[in-house]
């Protein structure tokens, strides 16, 4: 079976050194395996609390964390994909030979013979944890969605739907002219207001690296399109990688200053522009906590794509919730509105302020805006919304136009 010592390197490093899944996917070569490891790295990632149920009711004491790396794929294997559950037995034994860990074959073969005549039906009974392992979300995170969202939190938590990439074409290129290149390289695609959902990117590669066309979500396309713009020059904060300040540059044809912290998300910024040939975003190193000298009043139009959670965006980004604890959030959000404050005092008075996140929890979204804008009475909340992740691709952004008088 190919590729399962690359997506097995690609799991440890997930979960034994805590790398991102992008990152680990790259690193070990697992996209040149194929569609099958690929899948299959995501695939355990967004089971993981139900694979850990699992294997903590099928053995007494829990095996080593590399152990369960090759258990958790052969369950994964065995669940998500069209296989034979012996060959898939035979394969993950295989691959532990291959990665050093033969001495545990044995018991590898045992727990995933066992798994698929009686694990494959076990969940928990406790309803919060029910929740957990159904979802892919700690327990304390189900308890913080149930207290937020009440009666809404289960089927939020428990809805799954299918992650789509989204492309968009550069606004010189057009759409009509990409639909024609999907058409012609018969790549399947799914059309939207703003560009098209499609299975793969590979076949317009050279679309992308010559600034045709970019993959950008739908959902932040959406946050783009809500934000009031009556010219001038548009504060982008915390605006790393730079989707959204080439797309609000194309579309107005405006300046953009883009701003972020680091000074690698910077360059990412001007890397993003000039793929996309768009002159006008102005990469700018800037703590966006910190006011600008100077600046105040001086935007009719500013957004801030907020630093988040991330749980609006799990079903492409399933490791956020490897390692995220309670207070991370918490952090999280004292930054969200130490952020938004500072974002304020830019806004000229007519003007608006667009606050996003790629979150779905109330304390990171409007909780936050409602707590700023306590402390300023000159701004009222002319919009806000959730994105419809069936429409989306999968992923929920949360959005607020905030107006100054």
């Amino acid at each position: 079976m190919k590729g399962l010592v690359e997506a097995y390197r690609a799991l440890s490093d997930v979960y034994l050194k805590g790398s991102w899944i992008g990152e680990a996917v790259k690193r070990n070569g697992v996209l040149q395996q194929g569609k099958t490891a690929f899948r299959l790295v995501h695939s355990v990632v967004e089971h993981e609390f139900l694979y850990e149920y699992r294997i903590s009711q099928l053995v007494e004491k829990a095996p080593k964390s590399a152990v369960k790396v090759l258990l958790k794929m052969g369950m994964c294997l065995s669940d998500e994909f069209d296989l034979p559950d012996h060959a898939v037995v035979s394969a993950v034994v295989e691959t532990a030979k291959q990665v050093g860990k033969g001495g545990v074959c044995g018991f590898i073969n045992a727990l995933l013979r066992r798994y698929v005549t009686e694990g494959k039906t076990l969940l928990p009974s406790d309803d919060v944890q029910r929740l957990s392992v159904l979802s892919n979300r700690p327990v304390w995170l189900v308890k913080r969605y149930k207290a937020e969202l009440g009666d809404a939190a289960e089927g939020r938590l428990t809805e799954r739907l299918s992650v789509k990439t989204h492309v968009r074409p550069s606004f010189a290129f057009g759409k009509d002219a990409l639909r024609l290149a999907l058409s012609e390289r018969n790549v399947g695609f799914e059309e939207t207001d703003h560009g098209f959902f499609i299975g793969e990117v590979g076949a317009i590669s050279d679309l992308l690296s010559e600034g045709k066309a970019t993959v950008m979500s739908h959902s932040s396309i959406e946050v783009c399109e809500n934000l009031p713009y009556a010219g001038g020059a548009i504060l982008d904060l915390c605006a790393a990688p730079g989707g959204k300040s080439v797309y609000l540059a194309e579309k107005y044809k405006a300046e953009v200053i883009a701003c972020d912290v680091y000074e690698h998300r910077v360059e990412l910024i001007a890397k993003y522009a000039a793929r996309m040939m768009v002159n006008t975003v102005r990469p700018t190193l800037w703590d966006s906590r910190l006011p600008m000298e100077g600046k105040r009043g001086a935007f009719q139009s500013v957004l801030l794509d907020a630093p988040c959670s991330g749980f609006g965006s799990l079903g492409s980004n399933p490791d956020v919730v490897l390692n995220r604890t309670e207070s991370d959030l918490d952090d999280i959000v004292l930054t969200q509105k130490q952020l938004l404050s500072v974002a304020c005092d830019y806004v000229a008075p007519g003007g608006a302020l667009t606050y996003a996140t790629c979150s779905d929890l109330p304390s990171e979204d409007e909780r936050v805006v409602s707590s700023v804008l306590e402390n300023r009475r000159d701004f009222i909340i002319e919009k806000q919304a959730y994105t419809d992740p069936r429409a989306g691709g999968g992923e929920c952004y949360y959005y607020a136009v905030l107006r100054k008088k």
